[in-house]
């Protein structure tokens, strides 16, 4: 039984034979002058033990007590089965209660469910609140007797009719799940509210349930956290979890993350996995205790080795991340494995994720797209975005732009920014979907809304080309802006460029030279070569041919074809380096590959004038180095 409230062995309320302290001094004087009557008085059960050999059941029962407790008699569960067995076979209700107790449990007789069951029928037959209520959790959880929800709550009934608390809930919990009576939570709210108003903690949790839920009560968070405190006040760990979940949330309180933290920290003591996971949270970020990763992993670690799957996915995060234990990939493969196998969607997406970037377990784009399907299936929108990922690039399961699209909306449709940025790109270019930049436009700036600092990129470039929006230079500006705020080297070339044509804005060369330079050390070879402009003609910094030489080599190394083409005439003419007419080649060469349409031409007549003043060894040398070149760029 799992109220061992219900199971203790009890006394009569009439057995006065067991304390000395309850004989009367009158009589302890009167037997200082009679021997026969102190003999008596030296065994204060022997009135007792005589009229339970005589057959009265009452002192039967009162024996097998004495026994049970030790009061007056070595302490011998055997002998207080004895006793119990000789009043309980002739109606003694208290005694059956009893035998069906040491039956329960295995004291002084072999443990015996069923018998303890026989035993509590008898008692609840005479209308022994108590034993009804035992017999209805015999019924409920199917000990002694065959599982049988409907004798469960029809025994529960007959106890709570009597007021008895424990199966007034018992009754309640019956209505709300529908065991063994038909589900209504009104009915439910009715008899947890009579437990509760007795005090039973139960249901007092299982009634401000009810408000919080609204099921069978109109909702009311106030109500429910007056239930709840009463519970948790006594120690119920779901009440003092779910009151620091209402202090946390501002539900029916007033937002208050210490209250939270310090109800969390009643349950989390007692064992209580979902509030020790909260009280993880609370000091991984800081809310209503000081932030400390060593501590929240502390919390984590225990709620998660009790199979809490929030938990596992929170630790497996951690140690992804290096917050609060040392970063070990293996150690959060092994923690979301855990989580996702009690299908966390979050660990199922990341667990993915390590499959896919080959993190503390070999890559397998196959098995990632395995567990990003898990999590997409049941609506994760980041397994929905990184399912329509790997189908978009064809990663572990067969390219499909239509699949790829649909996965993207899914995500899309749940505030997913990456998503709503990828359903805008294919929206773009026509791939899975018939090419619209209106509805491209529309998905970028859901995404651009959201700071997705690629999707303000091209919001932009839709404003500054007039595709799938109105012309407006001012609004590209804006979110150029926004997006080079966040580092987007593309956004950061420009709104350079946007600076440096005076559109949308004020024409600002310095302005414009501070946005191409941040672009330009990320390796932005267009804003490298504009740069190197920039130096050249002094526009926004000072002149300086040797800064200009240095960024048009670096955005020629990049690839740029302009640049590569200014490389090759400083080679060509000896300009401030020898003359090389093999690097003049070779550097036009690259300019031309990389090229087409009449900048093709022009780039190829040029090689052809370099050619002329060359031998064909050198020829030969310069296009070997092209070539070797072109493969570091890949191309």
């Amino acid at each position: 039984m799992s109220d061992e409230s219900q199971l203790q062995v009890r006394p009569r309320d009439s057995d006065s034979s067991l304390s000395l302290s309850r004989v009367s001094p009158g009589l302890i004087a009167r037997g200082l002058r009679d021997a026969e009557a102190i003999a008596r008085r030296a065994d204060p059960l022997s009135e007792t033990r005589r009229q339970a050999e005589e057959g009265d059941a009452d002192a039967q029962d009162r024996l097998g007590y004495a026994y049970y407790c030790g009061q007056g008699v070595p302490q011998s569960h055997a002998e207080a089965a004895k006793w119990y067995r000789k009043a309980a076979e002739q109606g003694q209700a208290n005694a059956q209660h009893n035998l069906g107790v040491l039956y329960e449990y295995g004291q002084g007789v072999p443990q015996d469910h069923a018998e303890g069951a026989k035993w509590y029928r008898e008692a609840a037959e005479q209308g022994q609140a108590g034993d009804q209520y035992n017999l209805g959790y015999a019924y409920s959880y199917g000990e002694g007797v065959s599982q049988d929800y409907a004798e469960a709550a029809e025994w529960y009934r007959k106890a709570a009719e009597q007021g008895h608390a424990g199966a007034q809930y018992k009754l309640g919990f019956a209505y709300r799940y529908g065991r063994g009576v038909p589900q209504d939570y009104a009915e439910a709210a009715e008899w947890y509210m009579k437990a509760a108003e007795q005090g039973d903690a139960s249901a007092q949790f299982a009634f401000g349930r009810a408000y919080y839920t609204g099921q069978g009560v109109p909702q009311d968070y106030a109500e429910a956290v007056k239930w709840y405190r009463k519970a948790a006040e006594e120690g119920h760990a779901d009440a003092q979890y779910g009151l620091g979940y209402a202090c946390s949330h501002s539900k029916g309180v007033p937002q208050d993350f210490a209250e939270a933290v310090k109800w969390y920290g009643e349950a989390a003591e007692q064992g209580h996995a979902d509030a020790q996971d909260s009280l993880g949270d609370a000091y991984y970020y800081g809310k209503g205790a000081a932030q400390d990763f060593a501590e929240a992993m502390n919390w984590y670690r225990k709620a998660a080795e009790q199979g809490h799957a929030g938990a596992q996915y929170s630790f497996g995060w951690a140690y992804s991340h290096g917050q609060g234990v040392p970063q070990d990939y293996a150690e959060a493969l092994k923690w979301f494995r855990k989580a996702a196998e009690q299908r966390h969607a979050g660990a199922q997406d990341n667990l993915g994720n390590a499959y896919y970037y080959g993190q503390g377990v070999r890559q397998d784009y196959a098995e990632a797209a395995r567990w990003f399907r898990k999590a997409a299936e049941q609506g994760s929108a980041a397994g929905q975005y990184d399912l329509g990922y790997v189908h978009y690039h064809g990663q572990g399961i067969p390219q499909d732009d239509v699949a790829a699209v649909k996965w993207y909306s899914k995500a899309a449709e749940q505030g997913h920014a990456g998503a709503q940025n990828d359903l805008g790109r294919a929206y773009y270019n026509g791939k899975g979907v018939p090419q619209d930049y209106a509805e491209a436009v529309r998905w970028y700036s859901e995404a651009a809304e959201q700071g997705h600092a690629e999707a303000q990129s091209r919001v932009a470039w839709a404003y500054w080309s007039g595709e799938g929006a109105a012309q407006d230079y001012g609004e590209a500006a804006k979110w150029f802006r926004k997006a080079a705020e966040q580092g987007n080297a593309y956004a950061q070339y420009s709104l350079g460029a946007v600076y440096r044509a005076g559109e949308g804005v004020l024409q600002d060369y310095a302005e414009a030279a501070k946005w191409l330079r941040r672009a330009a050390d990320q390796e932005y070879a267009d804003a490298q070569y504009w740069l190197g402009n920039a130096y050249c003609f002094g526009k926004g910094v000072a002149q300086d041919d040797a800064e200009a030489a240095r960024w048009f080599r670096k955005a020629a190394e990049r690839g740029h074809a302009v640049a590569q083409c200014y490389v090759s005439s400083r080679y060509y003419d000896g300009d401030e380096v020898p003359q090389d007419y093999v690097q003049a080649y070779m550097w036009i060469d690259l300019a031309a590959s990389g090229s087409t349409g009449d900048d093709q031409k022009t780039y190829s007549s040029r090689r052809g004038a370099i050619a002329a003043k060359m031998t064909a060894q050198q020829i030969a040398e310069a296009q070997r180095l092209a070539r070797e070149r072109r493969l570091e760029l890949g191309r």
